[in-house]
């Protein structure tokens, strides 16, 4: 049984370390100062870039909050609309990302695919992710036997995550829909898929994904640079050599916030992909050991909220959803240092963007909505 705990009159959280009816509050704390950290980041990293392209040093800064203002209703929808019943409606929200990364392939804009609603660009791509996290996760939690015993069962699972990743990677985005690969595979492992099915699966699509990698003159660009980058200074090596840069410039305290030199033309996308890059030469290694901190936090408390889950369908919900934005910050984090290829992932919470952020906090409200049935386990 959890611990009796002491209530905070004026922020309503628990005291103790049992998860209370407002949800897992660390992970909360930690999602707070990541998008805290992303709002000053981006007008940071794009103020020079805003100016010379709008005339408005805030023009990034105002879109990435009216995306974030939305992302927050969203959240808290998740967050209060009881997650057993995404059981009854998973099918639904997979059928329309289907639909929708579908119909990006004729009439979406821009090498990604996006479309504009409202006046935002949003990204089917995203929006899928989440969609065939929360479909998996309700099939798999009904249908654990099956997917351990019947291999035909497993290669249903496997088959929806290649439509969807495969969707994507048309698109073209083939960082995003090996994310999204990836996302589905993990989850596989969570429920509980035997080892011999996965490799039986994995090893005849391993060479198809090498292929893929080279497939295209700017992947195997990308991946010849990322092994000698200096090969290439001005061109393929470009962006990573100007990251390391502004990372080591940094040292440890940092320039001071504003006072990167490496945003006025030297790094490009310095306010989406390479946004870690500029917090380091800013904020220093403290500044980026802080912010890997938040994410180890929100992750550790992402899976023990899963851990804790009243139901399977809220472990897989809530670990899927987790190891999902793991893999963005990871990789994001990984390619700023050089330790991976260039991928044009975006950092959750902090990169500019619309439909990441948003996606990325819906999944937030979910992860936080099973935080808080721990304590009172519900079934439908």
């Amino acid at each position: 049984m959890p611990k009796k705990s002491v209530k905070n009159s004026v922020l309503g959280f628990s005291l103790s370390d049992a998860p209370s009816r407002h949800g897992d509050r660390l992970f909360t704390f930690a999602l707070i100062g990541l998008c805290v950290t992303g709002v000053l980041m981006v007008y940071s990293s794009s103020f020079y870039k805003a100016f010379d392209l709008y005339r408005d040093p805030y023009h990034f800064l105002k879109e990435h909050l009216i995306r974030l203002g939305i992302g927050f209703c969203l959240f808290l929808i998740a967050y209060r609309f009881d997650y057993h019943w995404l059981r009854r409606w998973s099918i639904l929200p997979l059928f329309l990302c289907t639909v929708a990364l579908i119909g990006v392939l004729f009439t979406g804009e821009g090498v990604n695919r996006w479309v504009t609603i409202a006046g935002v660009r949003l990204q089917p791509s995203e929006f899928a992710r989440i969609a065939l996290i929360v479909y998996m996760a309700d099939w798999c939690s009904r249908n654990t036997k099956k997917l351990r015993e019947s291999f035909n069962s497993f290669l249903f699972m496997c088959l929806l995550i290649v439509l969807v990743s495969g969707l994507v990677m048309v698109e073209p985005s083939y960082s995003a829909a090996v994310m999204i690969f990836v996302s589905g595979g993990v989850l596989l492992v969570l429920a509980g898929a035997r080892w011999l099915h996965i490799f039986a699966v994995l090893l005849p699509a391993l060479p198809l994904t090498v292929y893929m990698a080279f497939a295209q003159p700017y992947r195997l660009k990308r991946l010849l640079a990322y092994l000698n980058p200096l090969a290439d200074p001005l061109g393929a090596g470009y962006q990573i050599n100007q990251s390391k840069i502004a990372v080591g410039s940094g040292q440890l305290w940092g320039f001071g916030f504003g006072m990167s030199g490496q945003k006025f033309h030297f790094l490009p996308e310095a306010h989406c992909d390479f946004i870690f890059s500029i917090l380091c030469e800013e904020r220093g290694f403290i500044g980026g050991f802080i912010v890997i901190l938040l994410f180890v936090v929100l992750v550790w408390r992402g899976m023990r909220i899963a851990a804790r889950s009243p139901d399977p369908f809220g472990f897989l919900l809530a670990g899927g959803l987790t190891v999902s934005i793991a893999l963005f910050a990871v990789v994001n984090i990984a390619v700023t240092l050089g330790v991976l290829p260039v991928t044009g992932l975006p950092l959750p919470f902090i990169s500019y963007g619309g439909s990441a952020l948003i996606a990325n906090l819906i999944a937030c409200g979910i992860i936080l909505n099973v935080s808080r049935h721990t304590d009172s386990p519900e079934s439908i």
